[in-house]
This record gives structure tokens, sequence and C-alpha cells, in this order.
């Protein structure tokens, strides 16, 4: 199976060492959640951020703060996380970190805004590729964990799997994402979105892929140190 620098892989770019395994828009538009890459192999790079989807369309992959975590959508064999394979994955890394308190509420439509503004104001360049995080209150939310494969046809605005999905008006927990220069987007995030984030349980042992998220004030946010 493919592993780091086959030939579904973005090699390392920017000061963050941003790389992807996969892309979004095939998951989209073909349905392709074969595996690109193995997450021990991935996990030899030493990420402090990661986002993506299990291979075969079963769970959500996350790394925060240089811990793998995985979750499916459907009970199942218990495996270990570093021995499963990633349809897409898309990793960066942090020598240090920065904290930015959130000091309003951050609206579902302007996270994407907010995330470039404070990233200027921190010393980031927000027309290149970094991860962040963040720890508090999320506000309104919508989330899933993939659990299988479709059957039915691939394309814009068409499901991409059969997934267990999850909303609410706020949860607690930890945010890990990253926000990409131009030439990822579509690759390592949804088209037209410069983010891929996942939510994360406060104890660290669950995760989902985040469609829709806010940020209430109180919130942290943590961007890598220029």
């Amino acid at each position: 199976m493919p592993a780091a620098g086959g030939a579904s892989t973005r090699a390392a770019q920017g000061p963050y060492d941003v790389v992807t395994f996969g892309a979004f828009q095939k998951m989209m538009m073909q349905g392709d959640f074969t595996a690109k890459v193995r997450l021990d192999a991935a996990m030899t790079r030493h990420p402090t951020t990661g986002v993506g989807a299990v291979a075969d369309a079963r769970g959500e992959i996350t790394i925060y703060d240089g811990q793998l975590i995985v979750s499916y959508g459907r009970a199942g064999t218990a495996v270990r996380a570093e021995s499963e394979s990633a349809a897409l994955l898309a990793t960066g890394s942090a020598a240090d970190w920065q904290t930015v308190t959130v000091e309003r509420d951050v609206a579902p439509a302007d996270i994407e805004p907010y995330l470039a503004t404070a990233a200027r104001a921190h010393g980031l360049d927000p027309d290149t590729s970094f991860p962040f995080q963040a720890l508090g209150t999320l506000s309104p939310y919508v989330m899933h964990v993939n659990a299988a494969p479709t059957t039915e046809p691939h394309g814009m605005g068409l499901p991409m799997a059969i997934t267990v999905e999850t909303k609410g008006g706020q949860i607690q927990g930890r945010v890990a994402g990253l926000y990409v220069s131009g030439d990822l987007v579509g690759i390592a995030t949804h088209g037209g979105e410069r983010t891929h984030a996942h939510w994360v349980s406060s104890d660290r042992t669950s995760t989902a892929h985040l469609d829709r998220w806010g940020l209430k004030a109180g919130a942290v946010l943590v961007l890598p140190k220029h």
C-alpha cells in the first residue's frame, strides 16, 4: 500500500512541514477511500497536528499535540490506531506554540476570516499553510464520523460516505486543524475552504470531522509561534 513519498503524497511545504496524503476532491468526486498511507509510517514524521479519514470510509483520524486518535462510525474489532491506513491525511508540525484568547463569539461563517486575522496579528502568513489547535466551547457545531462507503453516485453536494452525524448548540472539547494555502484547497480541505478541522473530546479519546463550528468567547486558539 502507498506510503510517504508515493504518487498520492504532496511533499512537505512551508515552515510547518505540511504534508498531505490523498485528496479531498477525489473522495468527493470519485469516492476514492483507498489507502494512501499507513498511520505508523505517517507518525514517523512526528507531526503535532493532523486530520484525515480512515481508509474504506470507516472512521476519522486526528493528531492532537502529537497524539494519534482514531474514531469509527460503527462498532467493530478494536485495532491499534497506528496499524490503520488513511484515505486522506494532512499533517503539520510546530516546534512551539502561542495562545490567543478568543474575546468574542465567532460564528461558523466567520471562523476562516477569524483564523486568518489572528494568524496575521501573531506573526503568521495566512497565505501559507499552518497547523492550529483550540480548546473551549464550540458553538454551534455539526460534526460526523464516517461509518462505511456509500454505493450511491458521488459528486458535488452528494454524500461521500455513510456517516454518523452529531450536532447541537454547544459542546466542550478541543480542535485540531490545518489552515492551508490556496494550492491545497480541495486537496487537504473541501473545495472552496481553507480549513480542515476535527473535534477532539476533552479526554482525547474520541474525535469527529467538523462540518460547521463556531467558538464561544473565552475559548483559546493555539497557533504556531513564529
